[in-house]
This record gives C-alpha cells, structure tokens and sequence, in this order.
C-alpha cells in the first residue's frame, strides 16, 4: 500500500478486497481508495457524477471513494500494527440543517480478514468513533453522512474483528484516537 495527498484529495493505492458504505460502495477488487473534500463546484443534485468525475480526474478505474465538506488539512493516519486508519472528521456542515458534518474512516488491514471479520470491522470502527465523540463531550454517535471503507490486503489471517479482539482492538483504538486528532485539528 501506498499513499498521498493530491490537491484535495487522499488517494491510497494498493491491490485491496474491501467493503464500503460509500456512495457506490458494496464488496469488491479494487487498486484505490479515495477520500476527496467537496469545493465549488460540487454537484449536490448527483453526488454520484461528482464521484465518478474524482475517479476519472485522477485515472482510477477500480475504487472505492469517499466525499467530504472537511479540508485534507484535517487528515489523520494512525497505525496500530496491521491497521492503518485514515479519517477526516468534522462535526460542523454549514450546509446541513442538523449542523453535524461527515467523519470518513477508511481502514486498510495489511491482513486477510473472515468475511464476517470485514463486516465486524465496521462495526467496531463505528463503536470506537462513538466512543470518541462521547468522550469529547458530543451527544451523538456519529454525523448524517458518515463513512467507512474496510480493505483488506491479505496476510495472517483473522476471523474475528470484535473490540475484544487482537485485530479488533488494534481498530478500535486507531480509530477512537484518529476521529479525535481529526478534530482537534479544527
């Protein structure tokens, strides 16, 4: 795996089976994975076409992306063994009447995972964002357009992704502390 920033966007690059909550998001291959903050000339009437417009700007054929109101600026890249945790969070979207913003995880496992396992990595990643925002004084579990990207890479292998885990531990605190040093950036 390997990534970077370009111009408004996270781009990670990498042979990946991976899950996503996102806009087309599903199970499959895929060789990147994005995560790119919305500017002026985002199209809120067909988020979709956005997407896709990212996706050919940088040549991607096989992706996984997430949009974001929050600036790269505010990126945070944790890595717990063989967990690496990307997040931008922002808990303040003018443009959104609840006023609660997007926080974006994506996960890349340098691990092979149960297929329960990938699903149970959501879910603990979503725990451990909570966790966060509670411990931060927020009275919510999470903001209208939150998002997660699970991907494996392959390697010692893993059925469970639960807290209490030895993976799934590893996840829960990448997250909790990448949402929190997200936000502090703010």
């Amino acid at each position: 795996m390997k990534y970077w920033l370009e111009e408004d966007t996270l781009i990670i690059e990498g042979s990946f089976n991976a899950l996503s909550s996102g806009l087309l998001g599903g199970w499959k291959d895929v060789e990147h994975i994005f995560n790119h903050t919305v500017v002026e000339d985002f199209d809120y009437l067909d988020p979709i076409k956005y997407l896709k417009g990212v996706a050919e700007r940088f040549e991607m054929k096989h992706y996984f992306g997430l949009l974001t109101s929050v600036p790269m600026d505010k990126l945070s890249i944790v890595k717990n063994g063989a967990v690496t945790a990307f997040i931008t969070a922002g808990v303040k979207n003018p443009n959104q009447e609840i006023k609660i913003g997007t926080i974006n995880i994506i996960l890349v496992v340098e691990a092979d995972l149960s297929d329960g396992g990938m699903v149970n990595a959501v879910i603990t990643a979503t725990e451990a964002k909570s966790a966060a925002l509670f411990e931060l004084g927020h009275n919510f579990t999470g903001t209208n357009t939150d998002a997660v990207v699970v991907a494996r890479t392959g390697g010692n292998y893993y059925e469970y992704t639960g807290p209490a885990s030895e993976l799934g531990s590893r996840i829960w605190d990448a997250v909790k502390k990448g949402v929190k040093e997200s936000l502090a950036k703010w």
